[in-house]
């Protein structure tokens, strides 16, 4: 089932930013998946198209409003093509359920031509082996799947949040919770 293309958004709010993207080992009521995105086409070696945006899940229980499937669909309806190369960058405020890996996994395996790197503020169910074997078929695809650190999140504060200017303010914990969490994946990436 092909989700209803959606359009992203240009940006969004600072409190969404700092709720949504705060790397808590627990995240309780963040029920949303928040996805910034970058996309580069490349031919003979030089960028010659660029797009970037936000993308939020409808929450509910259906994966194709999922913000990693509204993507998909939007990047497919816009954006693909053969004759280009693509670097694609996602900045997700919850590494991606399963229901998303798989067919994500399965795009990267069909479209070779697409270089996904994907950052992610937390690990959804990290402990849960579905969730697991999702984000290991993702590498196994070729996708990058990282941690967000300090540059990542100040990277989407800069460009992802209506921020009149103010500068990125981290959290305590920010360092601490981003290396724990960078350990954690690297153990399910094995």
């Amino acid at each position: 089932m092909n989700p209803p293309i959606r359009h992203p958004m240009n940006a969004m709010y600072p409190g969404i930013f700092y709720f949504h993207f705060r790397n808590l080992r627990k995240a309780y009521g963040r029920n949303e998946t928040w996805l910034c995105f970058t996309v580069e086409g490349i031919m003979n070696g030089s960028i010659v198209s660029g797009k970037s945006g936000v993308f939020r899940n409808q929450v509910g229980s259906d994966p194709s409003c999922h913000a990693e499937m509204c993507f998909l669909s939007w990047f497919r309806h816009n954006m693909l093509s053969p004759n280009k190369d693509y670097e694609v960058t996602w900045y997700a405020s919850w590494s991606p359920c399963p229901k998303c890996a798989g067919p994500v996994a399965e795009f990267l395996a069909r479209h070779r031509n697409v270089r996904l790197t994907i950052f992610t503020a937390r690990l959804y169910y990290f402990w849960n082996p579905d969730f697991q074997q999702g984000l290991r078929r993702l590498s196994q695809e070729g996708a990058s799947v990282l941690i967000m650190d300090y540059e990542d999140f100040e990277y989407c504060w800069d460009n992802f949040v209506y921020n009149d200017g103010q500068t990125f303010k981290p959290w305590k914990i920010l360092q601490d919770n981003s290396l724990s969490l960078h350990i954690t994946l690297q153990e399910i990436l094995q």
